[in-house]
């Protein structure tokens, strides 16, 4: 979605999630897929699918990955149940070696933030509010900058 004043928007995973099942087939075609951007404890089973406040971080800390490396969380792994897996015994993306033309602290800032956004136990989490307020502190000088 676009905003009102041009600006893009996150919006309705929930919707994204249901249309991604209704219109991609079983192929091999290497995708990004949603089950790479799953936080561990909704790769339980359908049954124990539910999505929260916390597996929602965990999901926007993989598009924020997403956005920095221009390629989806665990490019290098081709299929989707092996990267399901991957994220559900612990394993983490690595820090992109793909610089985004940020001074370093920024950076650095920035991939602490998706660090805490992707713990594995759901309640060390940060809650929405505070990831707002670190976006805000990470970014907030560059903007006022221009």
């Amino acid at each position: 979605m676009i905003g009102p004043f041009g600006n893009a928007l996150l919006c309705d995973f929930g919707l994204s999630r249901i249309r991604h099942e209704v219109t991609r087939s079983q192929t091999n075609i290497r995708e990004g897929g949603r089950k790479r951007f799953l936080a561990p404890e909704l790769s339980a089973g359908a049954e124990k699918f539910r999505t929260s406040a916390a597996s929602d971080i965990f999901s926007l800390s993989m598009t924020l990955l997403n956005v920095w490396t221009r390629d989806f969380p665990f490019a290098e792994i081709y299929k989707e149940q092996k990267a399901e897996a991957a994220i559900r015994k612990g394993r983490r993306p690595g820090r992109p070696a793909v610089q985004i033309n940020l001074p370093s602290n920024v950076e650095q800032e920035f991939w602490l933030l998706l660090v805490d956004m992707w713990t594995h136990d759901a309640s060390s989490r940060p809650p929405s509010e505070d990831v707002q307020k670190r976006l805000e502190t990470i970014f907030g000088p560059l903007l006022l900058a221009e």
